[in-house]
């Protein structure tokens, strides 16, 4: 499952965005942190950026300041619909088993990562693959207030998802003939982020 995922992503995530429009890219970045599996949805900065190049290049019929205000909007969400999946059901996520969406050598590693810089992770971690899908259960499981986390992840957000949106627009109008090459563009960002990923992991595995 999580082979063909990828692959459908890598080879055909213009595609997908293209077919779904605005609400796919809605719905993806709401999974991310929303559900748990933002290991094998399609999300994180390369979505961020290629809707931004496709709001400037007419690729999707939105506007900037509409984009950025709907996925702030459902990212926000993902993150507290995360803070109470682990306030909840916090003692049964550390004794669950890996399944197909659920590793738990990625919340060891998100917990040994949070337990280092405590708040600062909810800012750091959205830029972090591994840590960005459960950083909001750890915040939930460790019973922090939830205005706190509303305020620091409200803040990491709109950082984390304006500047790889900003940066993708003003691409797209600064150079628009660089939507002909997002098919390229889009599978070779994935596969940087997966080398850094697995790197990572092993990394922190090791010690």
């Amino acid at each position: 499952m999580q082979l063909l995922t990828l692959l459908i992503f890598l080879f055909d995530s213009l595609g997908i965005i293209q077919w779904g429009g605005f609400l796919i890219i809605a719905v993806l970045t709401f999974l991310e942190t929303g559900l748990l599996i933002g290991l094998i949805v399609p999300g994180g900065e390369t979505l961020l950026f290629t809707a931004g190049i496709l709001s400037s290049t007419g690729g999707i019929d939105v506007k900037l300041f509409t984009l950025l205000i709907v996925l702030i909007g459902a990212g926000l969400l993902g993150d507290v619909s995360g803070y109470f999946i682990g306030k909840k059901f916090g003692p049964a996520l550390n004794k669950k088993k890996d399944t197909w969406y659920f590793k738990r050598k990625y919340l060891e590693a998100t917990k040994k990562y949070y337990d280092e810089h405590k708040y600062t992770a909810l800012i750091f971690g959205k830029f972090l693959p591994v840590v960005r899908p459960f950083n909001p259960v750890l915040a939930g499981m460790s019973d922090m207030h939830f205005l706190k986390f509303l305020s620091i992840s409200g803040f990491a957000t709109i950082v984390y998802i304006s500047s790889f949106t900003i940066i993708g627009y003003y691409l797209g109008q600064k150079f628009p003939e660089i939507s002909d090459y997002l098919p390229w563009i889009i599978p070779i960002s994935i596969a940087i982020a997966i080398f850094t990923v697995i790197k990572q992991i092993k990394k922190n595995t090791s010690h």
